[in-house]
C-alpha cells in the first residue's frame, strides 16, 4: 500500500513534467538553421509562426521550410520546388509562381522585365511568350535567384495589315520580382574575398532586347603564358548587399554587386541600361587557380 506522501510527491513529478511538456516549443528548420517558434497556422502557402515569449506573428513560404518537429514529437516534411541555382547556366531551374504568398519571407533580388517579339506574322505566340519567360529566367539566374513571382503579363496576337495598316507579329512583355531562398552569407563572403587575387575568366551579357545571353572569354594572358591576376580592392556591405570594386573590370559606377561564392568561383553583376553583365573571376581558392599555383611560384 502505498503511502500518502509518495502518491503526493508521484502526483507533483506527473504534473511538473506535463508542464514542461507542454512548454516545449514546435523547432522550424529554415534554411539556415533550425530555430525554436511556436506554429500558429500550416496554410496552403504559408506557415504562420512567432518566437517564444513574443506576440508578433511572422508568415514564410512552405518552400522556404526544410521541416517541422512539434512539440509534440510530430515531424512533418516539406518538399520545396526550389532549387540550388549556381548561375546562367542553371537559368532553366529558376521556379516561377504568380503566387505571392509562394514568395513570403524569401530575400528581394530586384525588379524584372522582359519583351519578346515574332520575327514574322507566322510566329506563334506560345513560342514567343517561352522566350520571354527564358530571357527573365536568365536575368534572375544571373541575379542571385532562384524564384521569380510574375505581376503581369502582357500579350497580343499576330496582326495581318492590309495596304493601310502595317502587319504587327505577336509579343508578350512579363513583369516581374526576382527573390532568392538562399540569401549570401555577407559575413563569411566579405573575409573570404577582401584583398584576393583573382582572375577575370568569362563575361556573360543579357541585352534585354535581344533573343537570348550571350558569353565571352575574359581570361588574358602575361608573355609567360600565365593568367593575369588582380586584387579586389574595396568590399563594401550596403542595404543587405556586398559591393567590391577592381581595377580590371570597368563599371559605371566602379562597384560590382557580389551575386555568388563557391568553390572559390566568384560571380559580380553589373547593370548598365538594358543590359546585365556577369563576371566570373577564378580566385586563388578555385580549383582553376590551384592548378597552376605550383607555375605561379616560379614566376
Amino acid at each position: 500500500m502505498k503511502s500518502p506522501l509518495l502518491i503526493a510527491l508521484l502526483a507533483f513529478i506527473g504534473f511538473s513534467t506535463s508542464g514542461i511538456a507542454q512548454s516545449k516549443n514546435d523547432v522550424l528548420f529554415f534554411k539556415e538553421g533550425p530555430k525554436e517558434v511556436q506554429v500558429k497556422e500550416i496554410g496552403e502557402n504559408l506557415i504562420k509562426y512567432s518566437f517564444p515569449q513574443e506576440n508578433a506573428v511572422y508568415s514564410i513560404s512552405k518552400h522556404a521550410i526544410n521541416k517541422i518537429i512539434f512539440a509534440s514529437g510530430r515531424e512533418e516534411v516539406f518538399q520545396s520546388p526550389f532549387n540550388q541555382i549556381k548561375g546562367l547556366e542553371d537559368a532553366d531551374k529558376v521556379y516561377i509562381t504568380y503566387v505571392p504568398q509562394e514568395t513570403e519571407g524569401l530575400t528581394s533580388k530586384g525588379e524584372l522585365f522582359s519583351k519578346a517579339t515574332g520575327v514574322t506574322v507566322f510566329s506563334t505566340m506560345h513560342n514567343v511568350k517561352n522566350r520571354s519567360l527564358d530571357k527573365m529566367k536568365a536575368e534572375a539566374a544571373m541575379s542571385g535567384a532562384n524564384v521569380i513571382l510574375i505581376s503581369d503579363a502582357q500579350s497580343r496576337g499576330n496582326y495581318y495589315g492590309n495596304e493601310n495598316t502595317p502587319s504587327q507579329s505577336t509579343q508578350t512583355v512579363l513583369f516581374g520580382q526576382a527573390f532568392t531562398s538562399n540569401p549570401l552569407n555577407i559575413t563569411e563572403i566579405k573575409d573570404k574575398i577582401s584583398g584576393a587575387r583573382y582572375a577575370l575568366y568569362q563575361t556573360f551579357l543579357l541585352n534585354r532586347n535581344d533573343f537570348s545571353p550571350k558569353m565571352e572569354m575574359s581570361l588574358k594572358y602575361d608573355e609567360n603564358r600565365l593568367p593575369i591576376t588582380n586584387e579586389i580592392q574595396s568590399v563594401v556591405e550596403r542595404d543587405g548587399k556586398l559591393y567590391v570594386s577592381t581595377p580590371s573590370i570597368r563599371s559605371k559606377n566602379n562597384e560590382l554587386e557580389v551575386i555568388s561564392l563557391r568553390d572559390g568561383i566568384l560571380t559580380l553583376k553589373e547593370t548598365h541600361k538594358n543590359t546585365v553583365y556577369n563576371y566570373i573571376l577564378q580566385t586563388e581558392e578555385s580549383e582553376f587557380m590551384k592548378s597552376i599555383r605550383p607555375v605561379l611560384g616560379k614566376k
